[in-house]
């Protein structure tokens, strides 16, 4: 046998062992899964995120999506979005931001006075009193969660809802005065479509808007405005 053929037949070999190890490495790279953040439920911008909000995904992601989204939970956890997810969806890391110093409270919504309320809903709120029509409470405010009114201490114990929102100090006190109010009644409504830059969901805007915000005084005017 020619010695060129042994040659030719040992290039062949290599090039058929070459294209199988290359077949083999994109095979498994393309089966890889990597590790990646994914909301639980639709989440509205605002939403700071409980831990049943996340889990966690194995997911196929290109080497260029690696490092993109959020691959822990806690880097999830405890962070405020910046914009809405849907259910399912991955958490981008641009996605969320640190929080700032914020008071949770409780807000008692008798029947009635607004829609069956969800987690990660925006939602105006209103106060009124014998002495007032209605007042702005807060214009535009994430819901963290719900929870049946089914009466007790600060509860109201009509059947309504317990919304529970997530402010800063500043909104929070003003809450706090709106339900010291004599007899307050609060509603609330769902709004649809972005929130605007000046949304109490959005960080930094809170003081900003607070300040801008009706003053609750009328409503504890002896004289009836309506």
């Amino acid at each position: 046998m020619p010695s060129w053929l042994d040659v030719r037949l040992l290039l062949g070999v290599v090039l058929v062992l070459v294209s199988v190890l290359i077949g083999a490495k994109v095979v498994s790279g393309a089966s890889r899964t990597y590790p990646a953040v994914a909301v639980t439920r639709d989440l509205a911008a605002g939403k700071i995120l409980t831990s049943d909000d996340v889990k966690l995904a194995q997911v196929q992601l290109p080497d260029h999506g690696k490092g993109v989204y959020l691959s822990t939970l806690s880097d999830a956890v405890g962070k405020q979005l910046d914009r809405a997810l849907s259910a399912g969806e991955l958490v981008p890391g641009g996605a969320v931001a640190q929080t700032e110093p914020r008071t949770t409270l409780t807000v008692p919504i008798a029947a009635g006075a607004a829609p069956n309320l969800h987690t990660g809903q925006r939602i105006e709120v209103w106060v009124s009193t014998a002495a007032c029509s209605s007042v702005v409470l807060l214009p535009d405010v994430t819901v963290q969660d719900v929870h049946a009114d089914a009466g007790g201490s600060f509860t109201s114990g009509t059947g309504g809802q317990d919304v529970v929102i997530s402010v800063p100090p500043a909104v929070a006190d003003r809450v706090i005065a709106a339900l010291a109010l004599e007899d307050p009644q609060i509603r609330a409504g769902v709004l649809v479509g972005a929130a605007p830059s000046s949304s109490l969901s959005a960080p930094g805007a809170a003081a900003r808007e607070s300040a801008q915000l009706p003053d609750l005084s009328a409503c504890t005017s002896e004289s009836p405005t309506r």
